[in-house]
């Protein structure tokens, strides 16, 4: 009897030491890490001009950060990156009605959208363009191979990736690269058209998320089988058409950017690259298709960025998740806007009404008018240690309290039927002020389309549910919309938007819901002010003149080290054939310079080919996406080892020869690997 009560005592004490010893462990980059102060100014643009006529410009920058940087979006489960599948980009788009403010939408494939990012890319452009803070709205693709440690709040710096602290390195890349994209497409503004259209899609999403969403009062179809999965989300693909005037005096498409509802979780985690996910596939194709149809001389654009896809998922076959079902997901979603694109050749229009506006709340200060409706500070649930559906990690995911579906029977506290992580130990290693707490709320319309951004992940009724209340304000002072989008991550990233009937049965979005359960009903009223404010007040901002943030910090960035010795090749290209989940590819082993001198961001890798096996020409490059560099471990003299990969190469053209090649780096000539076929 008394052995038995001691390893009771005994097991009770070590359940409690863990949980310390966990508490203790999340806290200590709050506690230990030194901090950074990021000021910013809300700098005044320069004088918009007079146009007689709608202008618009597009650019683009690379925003591939470098080897080694953790990655954000699968938070623990994430790895560093050692090297990219596919390149990311950040995509800017500039438009100016005749007489009126600008509007800018920089579209980025990043996993979150940054509120000290967004302020700090229109400080840095403000000088330069005729763009203020309340007409940049920064809008992502929220893939989940993409970098961390660039966010305006400890909490997801810390617990968004693999590993904590906010990188000022990191930052800065990221900012001065988008900067450089808005002020190009400030510069390359010229008359130009204009088409909106909307499509659906069905088939490339389902509802991760079933078993909380059949639990809202209006939904009549309560099955939670696959085939109501796939009915069960937001079909809806947004596309707004710009094409522009040529030196010929006729008009061909600049690009486009689109909104659909869909996770970038086709790239499960665990994995290294940087990886666009099923956006990568949707933005080339699209891009390709409209180069080669209407032969624009300049390069064609193309932005696609979220809507309300908090618990759409990509439909990936069980067990094929991975390259070979990201790509059919996201070709299949190019196809859709590909025939949607054409659809509006006959719509461009030079008559653009077009207005933006912008409001900053922060959650710790609400006026009397806004509070009530948010919890007072934020707080997360077990169920986000347990991961979404079909992310789940033995046993974790499954062990109550982390286990989705675990709601606790409500203490009285606002949280209502969360159950805290770490219970109070959350909130006594976290201030309230380490949560995200700026809220910033954007929205613009574009003639018959009014798009709210808002720095959530709005699940699929949620966005019902506030674009229900938009559309009372476009009724009321509103004339010819016809389109409503609610835009997930815009400015800024506050976890989830659940409906308060979602948020009771507590899956992953419900405990990652961190204001409460009435977040949906607050947002959906602040939107609906909002959108009534742009209405009546064209160029409406209510935002304070300067922010200060300060954050824990970590330096991932990798150290530029002085490379002694040359490139080398080590093993020349080898063929490995299709397998079970694996493309084909050809794979070479090359010494090269370390990933600080490596400048991932430039263009580094091609593929050439030859009909004599002497006279080469460029058959493909690295910013596409069947290109891919591995680091593969440091060597001597400042260099390190790589493989490269082409994916999907050819292999039944006869007579012709292939070879790789390297772009110059850090004293290094250009480099090719040796002939094969």
């Amino acid at each position: 009897m008394k052995k038995t009560i001691r390893r009771t005592l005994f097991g009770i004490l070590l359940v409690a030491l863990v949980a310390v010893g966990a508490g203790l462990h999340a806290v200590w980059p709050f506690l230990a890490y030194p901090v950074v102060t990021v000021d910013i100014q809300r700098k005044v643009p320069l004088p918009p001009e007079h146009n007689e006529q709608f202008l618009a410009g597009v650019a683009v920058r690379d925003i591939t950060t470098p080897i080694g940087i953790p990655k954000m979006g699968y938070s623990a489960w994430a790895r560093d990156a050692d090297g990219f599948r596919n390149r990311l980009k950040t995509r800017a788009f500039y438009l100016k009605p005749a007489g009126g403010e600008p509007l800018l939408v920089l579209q980025a494939d990043l996993p979150a959208s940054s509120l000290v990012l967004q302020r700090r890319v229109a400080e840095l452009v403000a000088e330069k363009t005729d763009v203020a803070v309340h007409n940049l709205s920064l809008h992502v693709t929220h893939t989940h191979s993409g970098p961390g440690q660039y966010f305006a709040s400890d909490f997801y710096n810390t617990f968004g990736s693999n590993r904590p602290g906010f990188d000022p390195d990191v930052f800065d890349f990221l900012a001065q690269q988008m900067a450089a994209a808005v002020i190009e497409a400030y510069e390359q503004r010229r008359p130009a058209k204009l088409a909106i259209g909307q499509t659906e899609l069905y088939g490339a999403t389902k509802n991760r998320a079933m078993g909380a969403y059949v639990l809202n009062e209006n939904v009549a179809d309560k099955q939670q089988n696959d085939a109501a999965a796939l009915r069960a989300v937001n079909p809806k693909l947004t596309l707004v058409r710009l094409d522009a005037l040529t030196e010929s005096g006729d008009y061909r498409p600049l690009g486009a950017f689109s909104t659909f509802a869909i996770h970038g979780t086709g790239i499960p985690p665990f994995t290294h690259p940087y990886h666009g996910d099923v956006w990568a596939f949707f933005e080339r194709e699209l891009e390709n298709n409209i180069q080669h149809h209407y032969q624009s001389p300049w390069p064609v654009v193309h932005g696609p960025f979220e809507a309300n896809h908090g618990d759409n998922n990509p439909n990936y076959r069980m067990g094929l998740r991975g390259d070979i079902e990201t790509r059919r997901i996201g070709l299949s979603l190019a196809q859709r806007a590909w025939q949607l694109f054409q659809s509006l050749d006959d719509e461009l229009t030079e008559q653009v009404d077009l207005t933006s506006a912008q409001r900053e709340l922060d959650v710790l200060n609400l006026s009397e008018e806004d509070r009530g409706l948010l919890c007072e500070r934020a707080m997360v649930g077990t169920a986000v240690v347990g991961a979404a559906k079909n992310d789940e990690v033995f046993p974790i995911s499954y062990l109550p309290p982390f286990q989705r579906g675990w709601p606790d029977d409500g203490d009285g506290d606002c949280h209502a039927g969360k159950r805290w992580m770490l219970s109070k130990l959350q909130a006594w290693g976290l201030e309230p002020s380490r949560y995200p707490h700026q809220i910033s709320i954007s929205a613009f319309r574009i003639n018959e389309l009014v798009l709210v951004g808002l720095p959530f992940e709005i699940t699929f009724e949620a966005g019902n549910r506030m674009a229900a209340a938009v559309q009372e304000a476009v009724t009321q002072h509103g004339g010819g919309i016809r389109h409503i989008v609610m835009s997930s991550h815009t400015n800024g990233f506050f976890g989830y938007s659940t409906t308060r009937e979602e948020y009771s049965a507590q899956w992953y979005e419900g405990g990652h819901t961190i204001y409460g359960p009435n977040t949906t009903l607050f947002l959906a009223r602040e939107s609906k002010e909002l959108v009534a404010m742009m209405l009546q007040q064209p160029g409406y901002a209510d935002l304070p003149r300067q922010w200060q943030f300060k954050l824990a910090s970590a330096r991932y960035f990798p150290e530029v080290i002085p490379p002694q010795g040359n490139r080398v090749q080590l093993l020349p290209p080898t063929y490995v054939d299709a397998a079970a989940n694996q493309e084909s590819y050809w794979q070479w082993q090359v010494l090269d310079v370390n990933p600080g001198s490596l400048q991932l961001h430039q263009p580094l890798i091609s593929v050439e080919v030859s009909d004599d096996g002497e006279h080469f020409t460029t058959l493909l490059d690295d910013q596409g996406l069947d290109l891919q560099i591995i680091h593969d471990g440091p060597s001597d003299g400042g260099m390190s080892r790589y493989y490269l990969r082409w994916y999907n190469p050819e292999i039944a053209i006869p007579g012709r020869w292939f070879r790789f090649r390297l772009e110059p780096r850090n004293g290094q000539d250009r480099f090719f690997s040796s002939v094969f076929r």
